[in-house]
C-alpha cells in the first residue's frame, strides 16, 4: 500500500511515494503543473511525469497507490476546481481515494502539523490561505497582480526591471540589477527586452529574483528596497487572514514557504515579513518552512484512507524525505 503526494506549482512539480509507515521510497521531479499559465494538457503532462518518475525510483507500480493528495497551484476558484478536476482524472490510479487542494495548503499542512494557521506562498507567484481550528478555510490573492498580488518571483522581477531602467534614465536610484540583467539576458541595452516582448518571448522575470536577493546581499539599495516591500505586502496578506480567522488571544502558526523564502541566501524579505506580522494585536508565530510542501500531500493522502498518522511516521517520513531532499 503507497500513499502519493503532489506539489504541482508554477515552476516544477514534486511526487513522493510513501509506504504505510511513512517511509518515503522514491520522489519524481517535472516541469510547472500550473493550468492557468500552462494549460491543462501540458499541466497534466507534467503531473503525470512528476508520477512516472516517482515510481520508477521507488520501483513500484501505479496499482500499488492506495491514496493520493495533490496541491496544485492555480486552484483558486469554484471553476478552478472543476478544470482541475478535469486535469487530474485521467491519470489518477482508479483504485486510489484522492483529492486535491490549492497548493499553498500543503506547506500549511507540513509546517504545523496540525494543519491550522496561515500558510503564505511565494514562489512564481503568490498565495496566502488560512484554516481556523473550526476548520473555516479562506485563501487570500493568487491571481496575479491585475487583482492586487504584489509579490512573487515574477513581481520581483518586473520590479527588477522597472527600477533599474528607472535608475539608468535618472529617474531613479542606480542600482547593480541594471548590469546584472543585462548579462542574464545577454543584451547590451535594458530596452532590448523591448523586441523580445514583440516577438512574444518569454522574459522569465521570475529568474531574475536570486539577482536581486543577490543584489541586495551585495548592500544595493534599491535591491533591498525591492525585497523589502514584497515582504511588507506578503506580511499584510498574512494579517488579512489572521484577522478574518481568528481572535486576538489565540496563538497563530504563519508558515512561510515557496522557493523565493525557502531558498534565499539573504533573509532581507523574510525580516519585513515578520515585522510587518509582529506591529499587530495577534499572537503570531512565524517560520520558514523547512520540509518541501510535497510532505503536507503526503498527510493528506493519509487521510484520505484514515491512516493514523503517529508521531513515528512524522519522523520517519520527514527523515526519509530529507534523505531524498
Amino acid at each position: 500500500m503507497l500513499l502519493l503526494g503532489v506539489d504541482a506549482g508554477g515552476s516544477t512539480t514534486v511526487a513522493a511515494l510513501a509506504d504505510e509507515t511513512g517511509q518515503v521510497l522514491g520522489m519524481g521531479v517535472a516541469g510547472p503543473g500550473n493550468f492557468q499559465t500552462w494549460g491543462l494538457e501540458a499541466a497534466r503532462g507534467e503531473v503525470e511525469k512528476s508520477i512516472a518518475l516517482a515510481l520508477q525510483n521507488a520501483q513500484a507500480k501505479r496499482g500499488e497507490i492506495a491514496a493520493a493528495y495533490f496541491g496544485m497551484a492555480g486552484a483558486d476558484r469554484p471553476r478552478d476546481y472543476e478544470l482541475v478536476r478535469q486535469l487530474l482524472e485521467p491519470i489518477v490510479p482508479p483504485q486510489a481515494s484522492w483529492a486535491f487542494e490549492n497548493d499553498a495548503f500543503l506547506g500549511l499542512w507540513a509546517g504545523t502539523k496540525t494543519g491550522v494557521g496561515v500558510g503564505v506562498i511565494c514562489g512564481t507567484g503568490t498565495n496566502v490561505v488560512g484554516v481556523n481550528a473550526q476548520g473555516r478555510r479562506l485563501q487570500i490573492g493568487g491571481l496575479g497582480t491585475l487583482f492586487g498580488d504584489y509579490a512573487g518571483g515574477a513581481y520581483i522581477g518586473e520590479l527588477a526591471v522597472a527600477r533599474s531602467q528607472r535608475g539608468f534614465e535618472g529617474r531613479g536610484t542606480p542600482t547593480i540589477l541594471y548590469t546584472l540583467i543585462l548579462n542574464h539576458y545577454g543584451i547590451n541595452n535594458l530596452l532590448d527586452l523591448v523586441d523580445w516582448i514583440y516577438e512574444g518571448r518569454d522574459l522569465r522575470l521570475a529568474e531574475l529574483t536570486p539577482l536581486v536577493v543577490e543584489a541586495a546581499g551585495q548592500g544595493d539599495g534599491v535591491a533591498r528596497e525591492i525585497l523589502t516591500e514584497v515582504g511588507q505586502e506578503l506580511g499584510n496578506s498574512a494579517l488579512t487572514a489572521v484577522r478574518r480567522l481568528f481572535h486576538p488571544d489565540e496563538s497563530v502558526s504563519v508558515v512561510a514557504m515557496g522557493s523565493v523564502f525557502q531558498k534565499s541566501r539573504y533573509p532581507f524579505m523574510y525580516q519585513a515579513f515578520v515585522q510587518t506580522l509582529e506591529s499587530c494585536v495577534y499572537q503570531v508565530e512565524p517560520q520558514i518552512l523547512k520540509l518541501e510542501p510535497v510532505a503536507g500531500a503526503l498527510y493528506g493522502a493519509a487521510a484520505q484512507i484514515d491512516l493514523a498518522v503517529t508521531e513515528e511516521f512524522t519522523k520517519r517520513m520527514e527523515h526519509s524525505l530529507r534523505l531524498f531532499g
